[in-house]
């Protein structure tokens, strides 16, 4: 392999991942804010108890995000490398499976836990007195458990498809309308947990309407194409690529409940009301950590269908930056006195209010281990290696409950430490497992991301500035590697010229407001042929578009962008998308 990255920074993924990651954490807040909104009104009109109830019955609620992430994530992670590769063919066929089976599982699933709920109920709680609520809660929430699985899987295809912004619109008009039938369910009408309940299947019911209005458009890269044959053999591979994140949810919902169990032994119901508002403070976490995730799977599919790996270690380097940013946020929420035991209707200056904001302080110190250990699980599974993947999504929800378990039966040691001692733990474990990969690995990979060194062919990476002198610069070397990389004089004539026109055109005319912005030229030579992608952070321009236009203006007066119509003829394999506020251009050249 020889690859070229002189000048290559962080610039054009750095703006892509804080441009999805800005929307899909809006998304995610008004999506868990709504589901807080059920308990913090739940609290304060019912009571106590019933904030109780819902935690009890949350593993049920994780079942149905669990199929969902088998189902989804995975699909969405193939759809994203197939974009980034341009195979269309394959996105429609991956798109349109992953609608079937979320509709035909999501139903059955639903079905079984409405059908079964009560049984349910009585197995996970001990509590009497907590069971009639917690039926109450989950079998009306079941009914529409399935809209929940589609409402999710169209989040992400239309995340991923460059579009997160839509989904945030989709997700704050699904949040508003959760708040109102809230409000006139349960404090109006006096229904209690199932208004909860109807609120957030409201709320998905909405997401839905919105995003179906996108995929009708265009511009969508998403087509229902029925896949035949190969329906199940892309289930499968759906099903293989989701596994990882899929254990890691399951594992959590059976870690909750078995924490819930602990903490309700040696604590009693004030301590599994403080756990209740703890876990709600770990999802407050996960709104930033799923964000932060999605938006790599998003980029990092399609920089992977790009075979850009320099492109994927910039992208774990930013992510870890702004979960650690992110995350402190939360933290420092948790610090203030008495905040948020009043947002879950707990007076301020009582005993458990005080003992709410002890507890709260303790466990915040879980929450950087825990949010790095779940961004790097994630790379692993973003470059398909699932052993990793399933090793620290089994040791990091294990530990949670061992050490949870281990610290209650110590004298004189506080339960709340054994989520600190677990996540420490399981991070630490962590590096030394990669650190042992890395050394035994036949070819060099990155200790801790496990990125490779090295890939199949050759590539070119260089990112360049907004000077003709730059472009010309890098044409130059563009010129130079392709020649080392032996490719045929025809070809090189075309890619030559291509890039020349394509470059000078982004240099001219595409910059934006960001005076030191850069655009980014990545190169992959194989056995398969010449692959160019070029990014910018420019305003919107087609260049395809252009050069077509171009084409029909022949003859008149307006000869506009006339190289741009030589170059969809010269390499008619040639797209335009406008991705995560980046125009990006796709050549392929056999």
């Amino acid at each position: 392999m020889k690859t070229n990255t002189k000048q290559r920074n962080s610039f054009i993924v750095s703006k892509a991942l804080k441009t999805f990651v800005t929307a899909a954490v809006l998304t995610a807040a008004a999506s868990q804010l709504a589901h807080t909104a059920d308990s913090m009104i739940v609290g304060h009109v019912v009571g106590q108890d019933a904030v109780s109830a819902i935690n009890l019955v949350l593993p049920l609620v994780e079942v149905l995000n669990c199929m969902a992430f088998l189902i989804c994530f995975g699909a969405n992670a193939l759809c994203a490398q197939a974009i980034g590769s341009n195979d269309m063919d394959k996105t429609a066929r991956t798109f349109t499976s992953t609608i079937l089976t979320v509709m035909t599982l999501g139903l059955a699933v639903s079905l079984g836990i409405s059908l079964f709920s009560r049984q349910i109920v009585e197995l996970v709680s001990e509590e009497p007195h907590l069971n009639d609520m917690a039926y109450n809660y989950i079998h009306t929430y079941a009914l529409g458990g399935w809209l929940q699985m589609m409402s999710y899987g169209l989040c992400l295809f239309v995340a991923t498809d460059g579009r997160p912004r839509m989904v945030t619109i989709a997700v704050v008009a699904g949040a508003i309308t959760n708040g109102v039938v809230d409000l006139l369910s349960i404090s109006v009408l006096g229904m209690g947990v199932e208004g909860a309940a109807l609120g957030s299947l409201s709320m998905f019911t909405v997401n839905i309407l919105v995003l179906l209005s996108y995929l009708r458009k265009p511009t969508s890269s998403y087509r229902l194409k029925w896949p035949g044959k190969s329906l199940f053999h892309i289930f499968i591979a759906n099903v293989k690529e989701g596994a990882p994140i899929t254990l890691s949810n399951t594992l959590m919902a059976v870690t909750i409940m078995l924490i819930n169990n602990i903490v309700l032994r040696y604590l009693g119901c004030d301590g599994l009301f403080i756990w209740s508002v703890c876990l709600q403070m770990l999802l407050l976490s996960y709104v930033f950590i799923d964000g932060v995730i999605e938006s790599m799977f998003a980029i990092g599919g399609v920089l992977m269908g790009e075979r850009d790996l320099r492109g994927l270690e910039i992208l774990v380097k930013q992510a870890l930056i702004v979960i650690a940013v992110l995350v402190a946020i939360v933290i420092v929420m948790m610090y203030l006195p008495g905040v948020v035991g009043m947002l879950f209707g707990v007076e301020r200056g009582s005993t458990l209010s005080f003992e709410l904001s002890r507890v709260l302080r303790i466990f915040a110190l879980m929450l950087i281990p825990f949010s790095i250990t779940q961004i790097l699980l994630s790379t692993y599974q973003i470059l398909g290696h699932e052993k990793a993947s399933v090793i620290t999504a089994t040791a990091q929800t294990a530990m949670l409950v061992v050490g949870v378990w281990f610290v209650a039966n110590l004298e004189g040691v506080d339960l709340w430490w054994g989520f600190v001692g677990a996540c420490v733990l399981v991070l630490l474990f962590q590096l030394g497992y990669t650190y042992a990969k890395s050394y035994m690995h036949q070819a060099p990979i990155s200790p801790l991301t496990m990125i490779p060194q090295t890939t199949t062919g050759l590539t070119y990476d260089r990112s360049v500035n907004y000077s003709l002198d730059d472009v010309y610069d890098t044409l130059t070397d563009i010129d130079i590697f392709l020649k080392e990389s032996k490719v045929p004089a025809s070809s090189l004539f075309d890619i030559n010229i291509c890039c020349e026109e394509l470059m000078t055109n982004i240099a001219q005319h595409s910059k934006g407001r960001i005076v030191k912005q850069t655009f980014d030229v990545h190169i992959h030579v194989n056995n398969e042929g010449v692959f160019v992608t070029l990014k910018d952070a420019g305003r919107p321009f087609d260049p395809i578009k252009a050069g077509k236009m171009a084409d029909k203006n022949i003859g008149t007066k307006g000869h506009e962008h006339m190289g741009l119509r030589l170059i969809t003829q010269i390499i008619p394999d040639i797209t335009y998308k406008y991705m995560y506020g980046q125009n990006t251009v796709f050549i392929k050249k056999a």
